[in-house]
């Protein structure tokens, strides 16, 4: 597809597919060692995240909360406000559920997300996209919450299992 003929979502949808592509070649590469190791902050944490989990914990949350993110999005577009969520409490509860997962399980949901997600961000009419809704960070437009939390979640966990490996 030329990229000056697409349109924004199918822009946003190849976004998300080379983030996601790029965490799941890093999944992929990861010894034994490396996934039980804890992860370190990046410089762009979200929600005041704090990663103390290890790598493994982490990879699963990413692979685990991007079908939601993309539910809160949809939710967005319908006008509907996003539900508040105390995401400490929540990362807490799904990293001593998750404290076993193997890198297996998680590619394999890695895998199962990529063409839904990436089908429902590039189904977003270019129209939609400018559209300001409140969240429970400030009001964002629904690219933004596209490129800063469905993509920017992706990458800024990548960011801490990286500097957690290096």
């Amino acid at each position: 597809m030329n990229d000056s003929s697409a349109t924004r979502a199918a822009r946003y949808a190849a976004q998300f597919e080379a983030a996601h592509d790029g965490f799941t070649a890093l999944v992929a590469s990861l010894t034994p060692e490396q996934w039980q190791l804890v992860g370190k902050n990046h410089p762009q944490r979200m929600n005041d995240e704090d990663e103390g989990r290890t790598v493994g914990v982490i990879a699963h949350h990413v692979a685990s909360s991007e079908t939601l993110i993309m539910n809160r999005i949809t939710s967005l577009l319908e006008g509907q406000p996003p539900a508040q969520v105390d995401f400490k409490a929540s990362n807490a509860a799904h990293a001593l559920r998750h404290a076993g997962v193997t890198p297996e399980e998680v590619l394999r949901k890695l895998n199962e997300n990529k063409r839904t997600i990436s089908e429902a961000v590039a189904a977003i009419p270019d129209d939609q996209l400018d559209l300001m809704r409140d969240t429970p960070i400030g009001p964002m437009s629904v690219a933004q919450r596209l490129e800063r939390v469905l993509i920017g979640h992706v990458t800024t966990h990548q960011g801490s299992i990286e500097a957690a490996i290096a």
